[in-house]
């Protein structure tokens, strides 16, 4: 009999950012194992989206307790399910009702800094019930195991996977022009420029350019994403390294060209302190392109060894400069380094975790 299970989730199909791609990779993996799910989102919807075999997503539901009701509505009128899924630890106290209400198993999804930051005494309960807790690094892991109360053998890692479209290609000399990005050296950085997330480094990538510049004249660092603190970032590239087109904004940039930027490039620099794994990092290297990430967060499981790249602490700005020279004159990353993230290992862990959590709750009830 197929697995039923209910995905309590801030966003998944609709909607764009990394905790979307992680649900939607994982309800994918585990429905081609077999298990019939249905999402119910707080954001996005799923309209005009083949959705693949097995999953269902319910209409995106706005408002903490119109959410909560929905949730627990569905579980009873819609089940059984054997499992409910919560994809942010911000849902973890309405996931833990719904499913001791429906008596299905609980499990919990951390990232980074939903676990690191806020800790208050409901959502540490919620923590400590799940009868399975997943991060997406070891880091996650070891800030949560910190501060709550939960057996290691019930908290695992899955760590981010990277789509099998990121593999290494020649560079587009007309998304050169496009961008009018020169002729490099090419720093890149992808992601929201949100205020809440200047631990991603931009600013001191910004101090560090000046120096850079003196050895290579034409580098430029090329900043694509949006979001409210493009305002901001804008007036600090200009305070640090000058108004002579040194940092280029290039905004939203579309999944067409996102592949072609990653082979334009030359190095990814993003020297992030707070990331929960980094799945940009990954991407670049399995475009062969080499990494600078910050030191702390999940980001050595992103980056791992010398083959994709080197983590710095980004307040020294003399170590900054002298990484990004450095990783400019390696050559470009090895792929290899980050197949064991490809989509068929994270898949099959998954399954193996579902199944193993499935099958521990039905010995549970024929013990009882």
């Amino acid at each position: 009999m197929a697995v039923r299970m209910l995905a309590l989730v801030s966003d998944c199909y609709g909607m764009g950012g990394g905790i979307a791609r992680y649900n939607q990779d994982l309800v994918e993996g585990l429905a081609e194992g077999g298990a019939q799910i249905l999402v119910l989102p707080r954001n996005g919807a799923a309209d005009g989206i083949a959705l693949p075999a097995g999953i269902r997503q319910e209409p995106p539901v706005f408002g903490r307790l119109r959410y909560s009701l929905k949730s627990l509505w569905i579980g009873w009128r819609q089940g059984p399910f054997d499992v409910v899924f919560c994809g942010h630890v911000y849902m973890a106290p309405i996931a833990w009702a719904v499913a001791r209400l429906i008596g299905a198993r609980y499990w919990l999804q951390t990232h980074g800094t939903d676990v690191w930051e806020s800790r208050p005494a409901l959502r540490r309960r919620a923590i400590e019930a799940a009868d399975l807790v997943t991060a997406v690094s070891r880091g996650t892991r070891h800030i949560l195991l910190g501060w709550v109360e939960l057996p290691p053998d019930r908290m695992r890692v899955i760590p981010d996977t990277v789509q099998d479209r990121f593999v290494p290609g020649p560079p587009p000399e007309a998304l050169r022009e496009k961008l009018a990005l020169g002729p490099g050296p090419i720093l890149l950085a992808v992601g929201r420029l949100s205020s809440s997330e200047r631990y991603k480094g931009h600013e001191e990538v910004f101090g560090a350019l000046p120096a850079l510049r003196a050895k290579y004249p034409t580098l430029v660092y090329a900043v694509a994403g949006g979001g409210d603190d493009r305002a901001f970032l804008e007036q600090r590239a200009r305070e640090l390294a000058g108004d002579d087109g040194a940092v280029r904004f290039l905004g939203f940039v579309p999944e067409e060209d996102l592949l072609g930027l990653y082979h334009l490039a030359d190095l990814y620099v993003m020297p992030s302190t707070q990331e929960g794994f980094g799945i940009v990092y990954l991407e670049a290297a399995a475009c062969g392109l080499r990494v600078v990430g910050g030191v702390g967060g999940g980001s050595a499981d992103a980056v791992p060894d010398e083959r994709v790249g080197v983590l710095v602490d980004p307040s020294d700005r003399d170590a900054l400069v002298a990484a990004i020279d450095g990783q400019l004159g390696r050559g470009r990353a090895d792929p290899a380094a980050v197949e064991p993230y490809r989509r068929t290992h994270f898949a099959a862990a998954a399954r193996r975790l579902l199944a193993r959590l499935v099958d521990r709750g039905r010995r549970k009830r024929d013990a009882t």
